[in-house]
């Protein structure tokens, strides 16, 4: 550790020694760090699962840095790293950036510290730190178009095989380690790779102990990337030995089948619950909800809303798979052409379907919104999104009178879209535009409803936006997007996503939520 951390560490122990309050809300309001704090606490941070909710993920496991013995931890210092950069972003006027290197950098050294004493390398809060980092490190790429490391991801990794058998682990490992396999699925099905066969186990472990739904459902997750691996290879093979046999698509395709009916499964047990629920305005909202077509689904949560998404998009890839499994060279061995027309025929049904309600699902997460937004916005009354408040019953998409659990007050839910909906949502869209706009053999047999593919696009580079991405410097462009009035050509919005695509998918590499 150079001398210039370290300098930076001794200033930063002296700051923090009067720092008495035991919460940030008590600390003098003109300290930016504090504010940042305060900020991140109310906006960011979540309470565990209660009454049903979704598991809260990484945003739920930060208060345990601040009720830890020590303030100056490791893990407090790298929450309030990432704070100040939240915090950064919404303010707008680069006045904390000196902070957060301040920050960071005693962040980094304690956590050098820390993974140098065997006692404290064992602590629960040192793997929080090394995951908070972690995040940082992707929230920071994606806004300074560089590439995601995942140096902090691996050392929390390592952590976790230094805290003994997963039977050993505190209920807080678990929560922890939870979250790192949350992470990896999504990692692995996006780069097409399987999950480490010892975190298999580790999920297994959990999820044996856990009957929580988003431990189940990424335990389904890498299943899915399984299957993907195998299907790619299949893909592979084909281009250079046609000759694969019939056998292995059989048992390929009813894997694939085996998985989604467990997927459907899970869906049914939490849609009662979470959504989503159809919603119809009942008033006149200016800047106008942008919706596909007039629909919108509503949720319990944020969160909620974001697992029903990861779920799309496992049947998603499943769907897609199956697809271009049946289509290909073959076929012939395993169906005649009239089963492959109503297979295929089903499939594109379940694709639109899929797609449907990814498009439905956007609203929730953006409302009306059409500018960045500042900290001052939180408060602004213009802003609205839907929520399950606004109908006096609520019933699920197959028409079921709801019996909704964990539901979020207006206020919660509009406070948590605003922070995080343009975050939650952007791997959904990213996911959507690279699936129709990757895979050109695929695209003439997946017709979409006309206009969707180009409202996917727009609300895609609206995201951007939204996330103080630039992906233009034509302002007038921007604006329409924004508000989805006097919008360009669908070959223009279809061009601006694609160019932009893999530079988000970048960013996303090792973030979950």
């Amino acid at each position: 550790m150079n001398q210039a951390v370290a300098a930076r560490q001794e200033q930063f122990d002296l700051r923090r020694r009067l720092w008495t309050s035991t919460t940030p809300s008590r600390a003098l309001e003109d300290d930016r760090e504090t504010q940042a704090i305060n900020f991140f606490a109310q906006n960011y941070m979540l309470e565990q699962s209660i009454d049903g909710a979704p598991n809260p993920g990484l945003f739920g496991l930060f208060k345990p840095a601040f009720t830890s013995s020590s303030r100056d931890s490791s893990a407090a210092l790298a929450v309030s790293a990432l704070a100040l950069s939240v915090y950064s972003r919404w303010r707008m006027d680069g006045v904390t950036e000196k902070k957060i290197a301040n920050v960071l950098g005693g962040a980094i050294y304690k956590l050098t510290k820390d993974l140098h004493a065997e006692e404290t390398r064992k602590s629960d809060i040192t793997l929080l730190a090394t995951l908070t980092l972690q995040f940082h490190s992707s929230f920071e790429s994606l806004f300074g178009s560089n590439k995601a490391t995942i140096v902090h991801h691996l050392g929390a990794l390592a952590l976790v095989r230094g805290l003994g058998p997963p039977q050993s682990w505190t209920t807080l490992a678990n929560q922890f380690v939870a979250y790192i396999l949350h992470v990896e699925v999504a990692a692995a099905i996006r780069e097409h790779r399987q999950v480490h066969p010892e975190l298999c186990y580790w999920s297994s472990v959990i999820t044996t102990t856990s009957m929580e739904s988003d431990t189940q459902i990424d335990a389904l997750g890498i299943r899915v990337a399984d299957v993907q691996v195998r299907a790619d290879n299949i893909f592979k093979s084909t281009d250079s030995d046609p000759g694969v046999s019939s056998l292995t698509l059989e048992r390929i395709l009813s894997d694939i089948r085996d998985l989604d009916k467990r997927l459907v499964l899970w869906h049914d047990r939490v849609s009662h619950f979470w959504g989503p629920f159809c919603w119809s305005q009942s008033d006149i909202v200016f800047p106008p909800i942008q919706t596909f077509r007039g629909a919108c689904h509503v949720y319990t949560s944020i969160r909620a809303a974001r697992l029903i998404n990861i779920w799309r998009s496992y049947r998603l890839t499943l769907t897609l798979l199956a697809l271009q499994l049946t289509g290909g060279n073959q076929r012939q061995q395993i169906f005649d052409s009239n089963e492959v027309l109503t297979i295929e025929t089903i499939l594109v049904k379940r694709i639109q379907w899929l797609v449907d309600g990814f498009c439905a699902s956007v609203p929730f997460f953006l409302g009306n919104r059409t500018n960045i937004g500042t900290v001052a916005d939180f408060d602004n009354s213009t802003w609205r999104f839907p929520t399950c408040h606004d109908m006096s019953e609520a019933f699920d998409t197959t028409g079921r009178p709801a019996e909704m659990k964990g539901l979020e007050s207006t206020a919660h839910h509009k406070s948590r879209a605003i922070a995080q909906g343009v975050w939650l949502i952007m791997g959904n869209l990213t996911q959507l535009v690279a699936f129709f706009l990757s895979t050109a053999s695929l695209t003439s047999r997946l017709p979409l409803r006309n206009g969707q593919l180009a409202w996917i696009c727009q609300q895609y580079l609206r995201n951007l936006s939204l996330l103080s991405l630039p992906w233009t410097m034509n302002k007038a462009l921007e604006e329409q997007v924004l508000t989805g009035v006097c919008l360009p050509a669908d070959e223009d919005l279809i061009s601006e996503a694609r160019r932009c695509v893999q530079r988000v998918q970048q960013g996303l590499k090792m973030t979950g939520d």
